[in-house]
């Protein structure tokens, strides 16, 4: 389904001049052009994120004239980094990075440096064991979209019939994955938020369900519902459930071990993404998933686009792309983007 952001908040301002009305300001911007080739290079391709990311790249693709290959690395690092072998001995103008493990990063990029290939990653960083950027990338602010599901909760607990009445009994469950940062920083924004606003809350209540721990399975839906329906059984104590997905698809198995175990009506899911959520809500399916932070993949792979054509159609290189999204002393560009939160009440009017 393509969907568009309508009202879209965004951590960053949207950049101006060339693209301020898209990648850029005429359509006949690549006229003339010979065609390129950019590669995307992903974790996993059964993530619906990197489905939605790969067919709007297409989409930009078909606009302005440049061919989108994909290699799908099956969260297996050995595995991308052989894919970048062979891309690079065939031929690619670009790739755009969704790389396995935020730690392979500088292994990933110096074989496309060495190649003088350029390259943009998404979602995950792209730096080196000192924390120094080592390429353009595109991320969510993390923490910030944990805050803005705490703050939903915060605001509208009341709304839901949730009893959060005797906050020293109410469970939280970070449903993320320890092995990407990212993840980590959206659990951890939640939880900081929702201390905020329940200064109550037990630091003995609050559970990780970590995907991470699942090695048997490919299935990050089905290794949160192993999770969360784990850690429901083992705390019957609880009285209410605070849960957040830090992807959509943590989301989904969070709401299946919900409904599973009978606490639908015990507990409030949020989630970061809104690709799984708007569906089940179309489906009038997870009463208890009540609220996400809503993104769009064409929102990152406009950044993408934007920053690859720049290098490989205007001549500038990494460390010149997007000045305004550098900080001090910072060589290469980190673009930040956040989210809205919507609804199974307010979602027809934001997702199209």
């Amino acid at each position: 389904m393509k969907r568009k952001v309508i009202a879209l908040i965004m951590t960053v301002a949207l950049a101006t001049g060339a693209f301020a009305n898209g990648v850029t300001d005429s359509d006949s911007a690549s006229e003339g052009q010979k065609t390129l080739v950019f590669e995307y290079f992903a974790t996993s391709f059964t993530v619906q994120w990197i489905q939605d990311i790969e067919a709007s790249l297409k989409e930009l693709g078909a606009q302005y004239n440049f061919e989108v290959r994909t290699a799908d690395a099956n969260r297996k690092i050995e595995t991308q980094l052989s894919q970048v072998d062979v891309a690079l001995l065939s031929g690619i103008d670009g790739a755009f990075l969704f790389v396995v493990d935020e730690g392979s990063a500088p292994a990933v990029v110096s074989k496309f440096n060495d190649a003088k290939v350029p390259v943009i990653g998404e979602t995950l960083k792209l730096k080196d064991g000192s924390d120094k950027v080592i390429a353009p990338y595109v991320e969510l602010d993390a923490e910030g979209v944990g805050d803005k599901c705490a703050q939903w909760i915060i605001d509208n607990w009341k709304t839901t019939g949730v009893d959060l009445s005797k906050i020293e009994t109410v469970g939280v469950i970070k449903g993320t994955n320890s092995k990407y940062q990212s993840d980590i920083n959206r659990a951890n924004g939640f939880v900081a938020g929702l201390k905020k606003g329940f200064p109550g809350l037990k630091d003995s209540n609050i559970f990780m369900a970590d995907c991470a721990a699942e090695t048997g399975s490919q299935d990050m839906a089905e290794a949160s519902y192993k999770q969360t329906s784990a850690i429901i059984a083992s705390h019957p104590e609880v009285s209410a459930w605070l849960v957040m997905g830090t992807v959509d698809h943590y989301g989904l198995g969070a709401a299946r071990a919900i409904e599973a175990a009978g606490v639908e009506k015990k507990a409030i899911l949020v989630s970061a993404g809104g690709e799984l959520a708007v569906k089940e809500w179309a489906n009038n399916a997870s009463p208890c998933w009540w609220a996400t932070c809503y993104y769009n993949a064409m929102d990152y792979a406009k950044y993408m686009v934007e920053g690859m054509l720049a290098m490989c159609r205007e001549g500038k290189k990494a460390e010149d792309i997007f000045p305004q999204f550098k900080e001090a002393g910072q060589k290469y560009a980190v673009i930040k983007i956040s989210g809205t939160m919507i609804t199974r009440d307010t979602y027809k009017s934001i997702v199209q």
